[in-house]
């Protein structure tokens, strides 16, 4: 995470040198997730990740570069969902996570956007519901921090504008999860949590 953080306020530094040239502003949206396969440690089952509708909310900086070219470091907190059908249950994975895309575009015809770029995640929280017949399930362990890549285009017009995108996550990050019953453990879990998703924001340039 420290990383994530120096980068982008080395970037930042760098486009508020060059003012002329720079812009910022603020987005929301909704993402459509899915996550990787869910593992039975009993079983060896693997399940796959049902969709479903997350959001975010962040900001965002951009600096003209030649050749109708720009590019936009962001800075994200989103929330996912996703879900398992396993133990005659649809259990639901919720993740809070902040999201740090670096990405480079192109404009053409003054109004069209497409772009490409790394995606820094940091995973703040999870949840995992699952059936009644736990008298709980605690997250043992993850991976924090993962990097993926983002790809997508969009439409501006004036200060407005929105964009549609796809995210894939590349790097390792798992979550293991564990079901108590009298406080003996009975089941463990282990979830693929890099992301799959699509991204619609809205954004809105100060100026």
């Amino acid at each position: 995470m420290k990383k994530i953080l120096f980068i982008l306020i080395l970037t930042l530094s760098f486009l508020t040198s060059e003012a002329q040239v720079f812009t910022g502003g603020v987005k929301a949206g909704l993402n459509y997730n899915s996550n990787g396969n869910l593992e039975d440690d009993l079983t060896s089952l693997k399940i796959s990740s049902d969709g479903d509708v997350g959001f975010h909310v962040g900001v965002f900086a951009e600096m003209k570069l030649p050749l109708f070219l720009y590019i936009r470091p962001e800075f994200v907190f989103t929330h996912t969902s996703s879900s398992y059908d396993f133990l005659d249950n649809s259990s639901n994975l919720s993740i809070d996570k902040i999201d740090a895309p670096i990405l480079v575009g192109i404009r053409f015809l003054k109004i069209g956007r497409v772009f490409l770029g790394p995606a820094f995640q940091y995973i703040i929280d999870t949840d995992l519901s699952y059936s009644n017949i736990f008298d709980q399930v605690d997250q043992s362990s993850s991976n924090d921090i993962s990097v993926g890549v983002q790809f997508g285009f969009g439409i501006e017009l004036g200060k407005l504008g929105i964009d549609v995108r796809w995210e894939r996550g590349l790097s390792d990050s798992e979550i293991r999860y564990a079901g108590y019953i009298d406080d003996e453990v009975t089941r463990e879990w282990t979830i693929d949590a890099r992301p799959q998703q699509f991204i619609f924001s809205i954004y809105y340039k100060f100026r």
